[in-house]
C-alpha cells in the first residue's frame, strides 16, 4: 500500500467515539439517552450512567460530539 493509498483510507467519513458507543446500544437505550439529553442533564451525569451500564466512552468524547467538534462533523 502507498502512503496515498493509506492516507484516502485514513480520510474515511467514519464515526467518533461517542457514536460509536451509541450506535452500539439497543434502541431502547438510544431512546433513554436521547431524552436524558433532552431533559438537560449534565454531560457528567450522561458520562456516570453510561459507565456504570458498561458503556465505554470519555468525558472529551462527549463533549467534542456535543459541540460538534468530532469526526463525525468534519
Amino acid at each position: 500500500m502507498t502512503l496515498k493509498d493509506r492516507f484516502a483510507q485514513a480520510d474515511v467519513h467514519q464515526p467518533c467515539a461517542y457514536m460509536i458507543t451509541v450506535n452500539a446500544m439497543t434502541p431502547e437505550d438510544q431512546k433513554a439517552l436521547a431524552e436524558a439529553w433532552d431533559k438537560g442533564m449534565s454531560q457528567r451525569t450522561i458520562l456516570r450512567v453510561l459507565r456504570a451500564e458498561g458503556y465505554k466512552t470519555s468525558n472529551e468524547a462527549i463533549m467534542a460530539h456535543r459541540k460538534g467538534e468530532c469526526k463525525c462533523v468534519k
